[in-house]
């Protein structure tokens, strides 16, 4: 009883240190030891006549042990998911520094237009379009009254 007692009190001591939310893999792979070591310990306490106590410690340490393998997954796959991204953020950058100095050699090679003016231009002709159609459909149901 005191042995049992001694683990609840270790186990709260190591619970209480950690200080981040557990992620996914800390909280599967602590439920997946607390499993196993609750069985494994409560063959192992049974076979010296305290399986109930064995089960709790071995719950304990299993634990323990399968939240430390998860959380250093779940930091592992943190540290990925930074990694790509800060990846993407420098290739967006990149690109970016790429269109400039394209745009900065057709202005040199005497290019005047900019992608800004191409731009605006297509969506002036886009506009210009969709007011056609509104004009066209406008005369068409204009000639349907009438008749």
């Amino acid at each position: 009883s005191q042995t049992f007692l001694f683990y609840v009190i270790l186990s709260f001591s190591l619970v209480g240190c950690s200080s981040y939310d557990a992620g996914p893999n800390t909280r599967n792979k602590a439920a997946t030891g607390a499993v196993l070591g609750g069985i494994t310990g409560a063959i192992i306490g049974h076979q010296s006549g305290n399986a109930g106590e064995g089960a709790a410690a071995g719950a304990i340490a299993g634990a323990v042990l399968g939240g430390a393998v998860g959380s250093a997954d779940d930091k592992r796959e943190a540290e990925y998911r930074k990694e790509q991204a800060r990846i993407r953020v420098e290739k967006r950058a990149h690109d970016a520094e790429i269109r400039k100095a394209e745009t900065e050699m057709d202005i040199a090679r005497g290019y005047s237009v900019t992608d800004q003016e191409v731009l605006a231009a297509e969506q002036r002709a886009i506009a210009a379009e969709n007011e056609l159609r509104r004009k066209q459909k406008e005369r068409a149901e204009a000639i349907e009254r009438q008749r």
